[in-house]
């Protein structure tokens, strides 16, 4: 068994990337993981008992067959487990599936049989025992074998060792879980000249079995039911073409189904369908240009709402990308209403956004201004439409005046003269679109902004007040009536934004006080911890002492908000990332800046969050187990740098919890 250093950690990797959305799916750019591996064929991932598998041959005429084991779902260990089959070799893709408490992988050897390794723990194979399925006259396979499991048998369907007749088998196991004997049938009436792929309907009595035409590249399926041992006519998925095997997927606890597959002839593209019950595929959508591949793809389900799809790369490497089955951009209607309408914001969680509108850096200020650039500057990938989009509804936002507008800003003192370097970030009016027009379209949602750092000689909180009241109406304002934040219903809520300013308050109450305190007369009161450090394990530390001091309990009026920041030391935020040749900072300042960038190899605040963002849902989960989270201290915000729909995600995980219900 060989130890495979991880160069990532699957999902948390997968968390931080932006995310698009495709008609109801949501998905994060593709990242390459394994590094150091090679194939030309499909790979192949499954989930067993919560952890992840991949199988793949090396690259070649024939090559080797591989297994590894990945980790489970926010895990933050950096090791994986992987091994080969032996001496064996194979010039087809290898595949994996579980069937009861057993994985196996299964391929097809250079004779042609199909052979076979089964698990002998949670996380590793028996890679000394190869095993062989026997087959009625020992007919040979070719191309590729996929398979299935229905009723608690495993069914596989593979290529006849001839021009284009496809077959099945459905086999049984015997208590050791060794597949016993048993009969290939050529599908009726069908042609391909690739492999076929097969899965299992909702009904779990019917496989559906995915294949090329070999005369027009056109993408058909038909239907097999056992009990009967009848086929359905071939049904095409309209105007679909493809070079490769199309892989069909039956993901999530529903009736639905996808169907991916790249283009026909050199389009390397990924296109997808779904259908949905009796419905027939129709409308094909393209997946954007990063996603690219010569061979068939592989889905595996993480849960209801969530499925990965891994695949090769044009350059050979393995990519994965996360897919989620709901509207980041309407997660509270699709989650929260109706069922927890009359719940509070005491009573859920939702992500936020640090320092929200530092998504591009569109000036410098302070005494230092030339050592201002992305890399001290930025804590933010998206801009807050884009956020919003994402499902983020909590943004902390810092405003000044630069160019004779408003602006959002990062600096290093409230007021941009008396720095020694800030960025000015997003410009204001267009947040206060951005969150109009996402309220008139997604008209259940709700968004918090909150403001602090106000400098008065450049945007006072009166003038910063006046714009927003104008820009959003009052209609589109939560006035609280003077109730507390304990008391006002998430219905109460849709359609709104709530609006709070760091020692201030409009005489109307549309605009009412925040504050950071142990305890407070304020509308609303933010209980965290802020961490200042670029090292994970302090990070760590000052969270889990955060959640024991508050474990009997918080005001009324107090919101839980995990600070999860790592960030750069006050004495590297102005000298790193520099080309230290800037003309506007004095020599010393760059060769302090050269001197601290090469002894301390900073890096910048997304990087930063890059990698301390993957150990958030793990140690969540941590201290939900352990206690240190409880019902009286659990968070009611996520509030993280580099903020995107992967914090989404974690919180409608996290709402369905007993925690939070």
């Amino acid at each position: 068994m060989k130890l495979l250093t991880a160069t990532l950690i699957l999902f948390g990797i997968l968390t931080f990337d932006q995310s698009t959305q495709a008609q109801n799916l949501s998905f994060s750019q593709p990242v390459n993981f394994l590094p150091d591996a090679r194939t030309d064929k499909a790979i192949d991932i499954t989930n067993f008992k919560g952890g992840y598998f991949v199988t793949w041959k090396d690259a070649g005429a024939t090559g080797g067959i591989h297994v590894c084991y990945l980790g489970r779902q926010h895990g933050t260990k950096f090791t994986q487990n992987e091994a080969s089959a032996g001496y064996e070799k194979s010039a087809f893709a290898p595949v994996l599936r579980v069937v009861d408490n057993r994985i196996y992988a299964l391929w097809l050897g250079t004779d042609g049989t199909l052979k076979y390794i089964i698990n002998n723990s949670d996380t590793t194979f028996n890679t000394q025992t190869i095993n062989t399925v026997s087959f009625e006259n020992s007919p040979k396979l070719k191309l590729g074998v996929t398979a299935t499991v229905i009723n608690g048998r495993m069914m596989i369907a593979s290529h006849a060792d001839n021009k284009n007749e496809m077959v099945v088998a459905i086999i049984d196991a015997d208590d050791n879980g060794l597949l016993k004997p048993a009969i290939l049938q050529t599908i009726p009436n069908k042609k391909s000249d690739d492999y076929p792929f097969i899965a299992t309907l909702y009904d779990n009595n019917t496989t559906r079995v995915c294949y090329k035409d070999y005369n027009d590249q056109g993408i058909y399926y038909t239907d097999y039911n056992p009990e009967t041992k009848t086929w359905t006519d071939q049904v095409p998925v309209s105007g679909a073409k493809t070079k490769v095997s199309p892989a069909i997927y039956h993901v999530f606890s529903t009736t639905r189904r996808f169907y991916m597959w790249k283009g026909n002839k050199k389009d390397n593209s990924i296109y997808y369908a779904t259908d949905n019950g009796q419905s027939k595929p129709v409308d094909q959508h393209t997946l954007p240009g990063y996603f690219k591949t010569t061979v068939p793809v592989s889905i595996c389900n993480v849960d209801a709402q969530k499925f990965i799809m891994a695949f090769i790369g044009e350059d050979q490497k393995f990519y994965i990308s996360y897919f989620t089955n709901y509207n980041p951009a309407r997660w509270i209607e699709d989650t929260l209403f109706p069922a927890k309408g009359n719940l509070t914001l005491k009573d859920i969680v939702i992500p936020g956004s640090h320092d929200a509108g530092m998504s591009a850096l569109n000036g410098t200020g302070g005494t230092q201004a030339g050592s201002i650039n992305p890399c001290n500057t930025l804590t933010q990938t998206q801009n807050i439409g884009k956020q919003l989009n994402a499902g983020i509804r909590m943004f902390d936002l810092r405003v000044g005046s630069f160019k004779n507008s408003i602006y959002t800003k990062h600096s290093s003192s409230d007021c941009m003269a008396d720095a020694v370097g800030g960025g000015y970030g997003e410009r204001f009016k267009d947040i206060l679109d951005s969150v109009k027009t996402f309220l008139n379209r997604n008209k259940k949602e709700f968004i918090i902004l909150t403001f602090s750092h106000f400098c008065p000689t450049e945007a006072s909180a009166h003038k910063v007040a006046d714009s927003i009241t104008r820009a959003l109406g009052r209609e589109q304002i939560y006035n609280n009536q003077t109730r507390d934040i304990s008391q006002i219903k998430l219905n109460d809520l849709a359609g709104k934004v709530i609006v709070t300013f760091e020692g201030y308050a409009s005489a109307d109450k549309l605009i009412d006080s925040n504050s950071m305190a142990n305890k407070a007369k304020t509308f609303l009161n933010f209980r965290r911890a802020y961490a200042a450090t670029n090292q994970i394990n302090r990070l760590l530390a000052a969270e889990e002492t955060f959640f024991n001091v508050m474990k009997d309990g918080v005001n009324k009026n107090d919101l839980i908000r995990l600070d999860w920041q790592l960030t750069q030391s006050s004495d590297e935020a102005a000298l790193i990332c520099n080309d230290f040749q800037n003309d506007k900072v004095s020599p010393v300042i760059n060769g302090i800046m050269l001197l601290t960038n090469a002894i301390k190899k900073n890096q910048s605040i997304t990087d930063l969050a890059a990698s301390g963002n993957k150990y958030l849902p793990a140690k969540v989960n941590e201290w939900i187990s352990n206690g240190t989270i409880n019902k009286n201290n659990k968070p009611n915000i996520l509030y993280v740098d580099a903020a995107g729909a992967w914090i989404t995600d974690y919180c409608i995980e996290l709402n369905g919890t007993p925690l939070y219900n």
